[in-house]
């Protein structure tokens, strides 16, 4: 404690009121003193001054503290040395932990900071009684409710004691988050936690109530029935990922997982680009009938730059949609000055994709191309999060400008009006204003494409533009970026393009011939490569010839179609196709014509109440009882044809006709028109079937 002088012990308690006072009163009681350094002045021992005196003096050192106080250095023990080890890191303790921590540090800094003013015991008494009547300065008051850590237990109305003031110096002398509460070890896990957690988490969803009810029926007999609220606080003290385990599937459970964030900015474009399908989210005029259909339609990307370097649409998901998109990205024209071969193609594991036509080591397409073929794992989407990404920017945002828009967030009402305005229209017309046409649809995808690319993405690097503003780079920017230091991509001339996205199997030679999809193609330079297996490549759209190689890469020659027995005409490998899918949706439809028959045979077969009897025999009367209308088959081919198949399928059925019905059909049968129109309905129904 630090030796008053006179000067500043007049008009404390026990003290005269004056300096000259203060120095004849220790002068007469002779007390012990010493010249202040650098100073004329005396200063007094306070173990000399009367007990009233020295209480104030350390009630005005307690009132001087300040408001941020360090904690001092640790006491060594040898003893407390061997328990440091086992103490928890500062870092891996709680808020609450780390406050009452600090609290008990500033409190025992006060202590400590007393005692050099007297003895460590009278420190302490008078910091225990100013805690108890509330006299210490605001901000070391409001410490002791939290360094006692006993909230809630007393309101707040805790003070210090000796033996916690002692007990928190020896802890701190072990060290410094010793001084932290040890958390209190968990409940035990009731009972029916497991019960409970079989029945919530389910893939259905069950809420706790549903949850309870079920297990109501499994809970055995020993074990309480929880509350709901029980439940609840079940559910709340489990981390968010064990609450959704069995809630949600792997893939959705990956949502809330750490992930790994994959960095691109060391490659340079063509390094890596990304490859994935979309089903348009919006109905479009198919272009064989005209009738509303999703089509399928496939992107390229860039990894590098985050370019689209090329596109397809298609009718549906198939290896052909894929092969267009990279021959897109492949090919550079006055019209796509962006693309070039790339040197991995990561798509997911789909038929497309994986098609022997373009992923076959031998003679797939890919490794012609000299590219390096990647796939995800199935269900693991998250992976390919960058061309994922890019659906909802590029294709979604499309979709959303028709009004033929199916995807989230269209109001369900609207989209049902929307669905029955076109089902009307093409009854009526076999067309609808509100459908977009086959190359609208091609331009709108090109529109967004271009849209896409020249818009600011927030992956690549920030310039500040001619305005002054700060912005991302667009795609097209970040990839003449490139080519403006030097960069060239790998390319290919049109006919190396075409030659080598042509199609290719591998067959055996025979007496000249070789054969593909039921057709025999005819060369005389083959009887030399007899027996051999040889590479055929072929045009999709072109049945009439195809092209002989040796597994060399060598061509041999052109053979032509000769001799094949099966069908007069030569079968495209697009044809093939057409009649393949036709007769898988054949398969389907007549699997719902059966489910159609069951359900009429069924309905056939309740007997009807007698109410039901009455209703019915009261609706015949009253239509008895209308005029009939005469009957007018229409006055274009489309309806006349359409009136006539109901009507021939009203007779064969056993059904009643009027005379003016029989004559019509009379009249129609075999006429030209009727001819015209069963040959174009052939077709129609042909075309329809292949989708």
């Amino acid at each position: 404690m630090n030796w008053p002088t006179a000067k500043e012990l007049a008009g404390l308690p026990g003290m005269p009121s004056t300096e000259r006072g203060v120095q004849l009163l220790a002068k007469r009681e002779n007390w012990a003193g010493r010249k202040r350094s650098g100073s004329k002045a005396l200063e007094y021992n306070p173990a000399s001054l009367p007990a009233a005196t020295r209480t104030a003096l350390l009630d005005a050192a307690i009132l001087a503290l300040p408001e941020t106080l360090c904690s001092l250095p640790e006491i060594k023990k040898t003893t407390a040395l061997a328990l440091a080890d086992s103490l928890p890191a500062p870092a891996s303790l709680a808020k609450w932990q780390r406050d009452t921590m600090d609290a008990r540090l500033q409190i025992l800094a006060v202590v400590e900071q007393l005692a050099g003013k007297s003895t460590l015991n009278k420190a302490i008494d008078r910091v225990i009684a100013q805690a108890k009547n509330e006299l210490l300065p605001p901000h070391i008051q409001a410490l002791i409710p939290v360094a006692n850590a006993r909230f809630g237990c007393d309101n707040g109305q805790r003070t210090l004691s000796r033996r916690t003031l002692f007990r928190w110096r020896e802890l701190r002398a072990i060290g410094t988050t010793a001084l932290a509460p040890v958390e209190k070890q968990k409940a035990e896990i009731p009972a029916w936690a497991p019960f409970f957690l079989g029945c919530y988490q389910k893939p259905q969803k069950p809420s706790v109530p549903m949850a309870l009810e079920e297990l109501a029926l499994l809970l055995p007999e020993q074990i309480a029935m929880p509350s709901a609220a029980q439940a609840r606080r079940l559910l709340g003290k489990m981390s968010k990922v064990d609450r959704e385990r069995g809630r949600r599937s792997d893939k959705e459970l990956r949502a809330i997982l750490p992930c790994r964030r994959r960095d691109t900015s060391d490659l340079v474009p063509l390094e890596v680009t990304l490859c994935d399908g979309h089903s348009f989210k919006a109905q479009i005029a198919h272009p064989v009938h005209g009738r509303p259909f999703h089509p399928e339609v496939c992107a390229v990307i860039d990894a590098a730059t985050r370019c689209v370097i090329g596109w397809s649409a298609g009718l549906a998901e198939s290896a052909q949609t894929v092969a267009d998109a990279l021959r897109h990205a492949i090919q550079i024209s006055p019209g796509n000055e962006r693309g070039g071969i790339p040197a991995i193609f990561y798509t997911d594991p789909g038929s497309g994709n994986k098609a022997k036509v373009n992923a076959d080591p031998a003679f797939g397409r890919y490794a012609r191309l000299g590219i390096t073929f990647k796939t995800g794992i199935v269900g693991n989407s998250q992976a390919r999060g960058l061309v994922e990404r890019m659906q909802s920017t590029l294709w979604v945002r499309a979709a959303k400008r028709l009004q033929t828009y199916t995807g989230t967030g269209m109001d369900s009402s609207v989209q049902h009006k929307t669905s029955r305005l076109l089902l009307s229209d093409i009854r009526k017309t076999g067309k609808s204003k509100l459908l977009p046409s086959w190359p609208q649809f091609l331009d709108l995808c090109q529109q967004a494409v271009d849209h896409y690319n020249d818009t600011p993405h927030s992956s690549l690097p920030k310039i500040t533009d001619q305005s002054g503003k700060r912005r991302h780079l667009t795609p097209n920017e970040m990839y003449d970026s490139f080519l403006a230091r030097g960069w060239c991509p790998d390319t290919c001339t049109p006919g190396e393009l075409d030659d080598l996205f042509r199609p290719r199997v591998q067959v055996a030679t025979r007496r000249g011939e070789v054969r593909l999809f039921g057709n025999t193609y005819f060369n005389s330079n083959l009887k030399h490569h007899a027996g051999e297996q040889v590479f055929v490549e072929y045009e999709p759209q072109n049945g009439q010839f195809v092209y002989v190689r040796e597994l060399n890469e060598k061509l041999i020659c052109k053979a032509e179609f000769d001799g094949n027995r099966s069908r007069m005409f030569a079968v495209s490998a697009t044809e093939v196709a057409i009649e393949k899918r036709a007769e898988g949706r054949r398969k389907r439809l007549e699997n719902q014509l059966e489910e159609v028959e069951a359900e009429r045979r069924g309905l056939v077969e309740i007997a009807p109440s007698p109410q039901q009897i009455e209703a019915a025999r009261a609706l015949a009367v009253t239509s008895m009882a209308e005029p009939v209308a005469s009957f007018d088959p229409g006055d274009n081919p489309v309806k006349r044809h359409r009136v006539w198949v109901a009507l021939c399928e009203k007779r064969d059925t056993g059904h009643p006709l009027s005379a003016d019905e029989s004559a019509f059909i009379s009249r129609y049968t075999g006429s030209e028109e009727c001819k015209i129109m069963m040959d174009f309905h052939a077709d129609f129904d042909q075309a329809d079937q292949a989708i």
